[in-house]
């Protein structure tokens, strides 16, 4: 187990995390969803180099830029992706929203992702870039996306469906690795893959409702993280992993939590924890560690972790794995779906449903004036 905890008062409640648990209160398969993360990057990987083979994907010899559309669970891969490019060859931006940049042209590679297909605010973006001259990879399960991608024939990536976006990352993620990867922007993408595969598939038999704590580090974390408020900081390959942590502690948790990213937040959120104790002492700073990063990042992270760790309830330490930056920032993240699912039964909820969200999506779609 990588993780290092400090800090904090012990969980109100000791109960079992084990086989039973799961079974009991997770009957739409969350945990089985997220624990086969390795099969999906090996799938979804194999999948969209099929489907992208000999496609020209956009007008021109090379991109000037890509384009990343998405929401939720289905942007994150483009954060993970984007991480794993180093020093981007050229614009690489992920939007979440209705508009694209204004220098999108003809010549961009824009990727739209919805896992449902339906997402208002890809679809948005997809019209966008075909009134701009883009040949947008629609990369979805099906849907009103799967449907313009069949009337213009569009490259896309079909994803398996039934599932939740947020349990799909390596069906939503390696689709837009293969197509940097085609478009000659991502060489060795594939290596990348393989070395992924096989970090996240020993974390899996780490991480397991099978394995007892203290050997199951997301077990140990999701204790800490019980009756906390959780603050997740990542840095340079782990910032999208931070982000994810955001997310997955939201849907399958439902519970408040957030994240941030250094350097950035050393020029800012860390003269936030200087006052309100209260507020303060009801956190858990969990700090996403990459040993084979940025030495500078490094630092930062050790010494931001001194700076906060008297004022709130505890810190939590995860370490990267891996050599190459996809295993690294997956593996961050991986800890972090796991131990969300825990917490969300340590809290008694099922991880599945997102009731608030698909209540906004029904109230979007009735119409009328939002409440004042």
């Amino acid at each position: 187990m990588s993780a290092d905890v400090t800090g904090g008062a012990e969980s109100r409640v000791a109960a079992a995390l084990g086989t039973a648990d799961v079974v009991g209160l997770d009957p739409a398969g969350q945990f089985a969803a997220v624990a086969r993360l390795p099969d999906q990057l090996e799938a979804g990987y194999t999948r969209a180099v099929a489907a992208l083979a000999g496609r020209r994907l956009v007008a021109a010899d090379r991109p000037d830029g890509v384009v990343v559309c998405g929401m939720g669970g289905s942007a994150i891969g483009g954060d993970v992706v984007g991480a794993c490019l180093g020093a981007a060859p050229v614009p690489y931006q992920v939007v979440r929203g209705y508009e694209l940049p204004a220098w999108v042209s003809e010549r961009t590679l824009v990727i739209a992702v919805s896992y449902s297909g339906n997402t208002e605010e890809t679809l948005a973006c997809a019209e966008r870039a075909l009134a701009r001259g883009c040949r947008p990879v629609c990369v979805a399960s099906g849907g009103r996306l799967a449907e313009l991608a069949g009337q213009r024939d569009l490259p896309l990536v079909v994803t398996p469906p039934g599932l939740q976006p947020r349990a799909s990352i390596g069906y939503l993620a390696t689709p837009i690795g293969a197509a940097l990867e085609t478009a000659g922007l991502a060489p060795g993408f594939d290596e990348q893959v393989a070395e992924a595969i096989e970090v996240t598939a020993d974390l899996r038999a780490e991480l397991a409702p099978e394995v007892d704590d203290p050997d199951n580090e997301a077990k140990v974390v999701a204790r800490r993280l019980l009756d906390r408020l959780p603050v997740v900081y990542g840095a340079g390959v782990t910032a999208p992993a931070a982000r994810r942590w955001k997310g997955q502690l939201n849907e399958n948790a439902k519970t408040p939590a957030f994240f941030n990213e250094l350097p950035e937040l050393d020029h800012n959120e860390l003269a936030g924890w200087e006052t309100n104790p209260g507020l303060a002492a009801r956190a858990v700073l969990v700090l996403l560690d990459d040993p084979a990063g940025d030495e500078r990042l490094h630092r930062r992270m050790s010494f931001t972790a001194a700076i906060v760790q008297p004022r709130v309830a505890g810190v939590v330490r995860v370490a990267a794995r891996g050599a190459l930056p996809l295993a690294r920032v997956l593996s961050s993240a991986y800890v972090g779906d796991f131990a969300s699912l825990y917490l969300a039964l340590l809290y008694g909820v099922d991880p599945a449903p997102v009731t608030a969200i698909e209540d906004l999506k029904a109230r979007l779609a009735g119409g009328g004036a939002a409440p004042s």
